[in-house]
């Protein structure tokens, strides 16, 4: 792998401001995949030395970022890219801010940006996931509207059975709105006429038996026969009687008896 000084020194302008380093791979947790890093770097004069790094200054840098990045790839999994690619950008920072102060040979002032990305491998395990993950919370989602809907649909029939249980006439509503497009009106209305016939019919029929064995019940017979026997009961007790009213309803006890 050729350096960074034999990179730069093939050209008399001096270093930008901003270099994109080449990408490479940084071993990811467990070593079975790689991310793939890419890193910017930015400098500013430290001060010491003019106001440009030279070429020893930069291939230092370059190796000291590539150590930094991989070290801290390998505490993390592939699949949390994210995770790993911000604790590289805190590693990077740590190490790069110290180095003007612990290293004689850095003049300048050094930052960096990193980006990871996944492996192929890595990715289509990823697709897989994600979509299983889809398909689930897919129909949990399914589901969940599915119920809810049931609940609503539930909720008006219980409406409709209650006003059925008060109302005779919710079921001949119900019939009618059922079979309205299917011209059945007339019949339902014609059959809620005969039932609502048929009812009174019955009722007038109840009303006349009730009528009837109140008016054969002898009430006049009942009275006396239990004035008589609380009467008899009473003499045989030896408790005075008092005397009948001649004017009451019953007439003389002593007919009675």
């Amino acid at each position: 792998m050729f350096s960074l000084i034999q990179r730069f020194d093939t050209t008399p302008d001096p270093i930008p401001e901003d270099i994109d380093l080449p990408s490479f791979a940084a071993p990811a947790h467990g070593e079975a995949f790689d991310f793939t890093a890419a890193v910017r770097l930015s400098w500013r004069p430290g001060g010491r030395r003019g106001l440009w790094p030279d070429r020893a200054e930069l291939d230092q840098i370059d190796r000291i970022v590539r150590r930094t990045v991989r070290a801290t790839t390998r505490g993390h999994s592939v699949f949390e890219v994210e995770a790993a690619e911000t604790a590289v950008g805190r590693a990077l920072k740590q190490r790069l801010d110290d180095m003007p102060r612990t290293d004689p040979e850095i003049v300048c002032r050094w930052s960096a940006h990193a980006e990871l990305a996944l492996p192929e491998e890595a990715r289509q395990v990823r697709r897989d996931h994600l979509n299983k993950m889809y398909r689930i919370e897919a129909r949990a989602l399914e589901t969940r509207l599915r119920v809810d809907k049931l609940r609503e649909n539930g909720e008006v029939w219980k409406t409709l059975l209650r006003e059925a249980g008060t109302d005779s006439f919710a079921r001949y509503a119900v019939r009618l709105a059922a079979g309205a497009e299917d011209g059945e009106v007339a019949g339902t209305v014609e059959q809620m006429l005969d039932q609502s016939r048929k009812d009174a019919e019955e009722l007038l029929l109840l009303v006349a038996k009730i009528t009837e064995a109140q008016r054969t019940a002898d009430v006049h017979d009942i009275v006396l026969a239990s004035d008589k026997a609380l009467r008899t009961a009473f003499e045989r007790l030896g408790i005075p009687l008092p005397q009948s009213d001649p004017d009451a309803m019953f007439g003389s006890l002593d007919e009675v008896s």
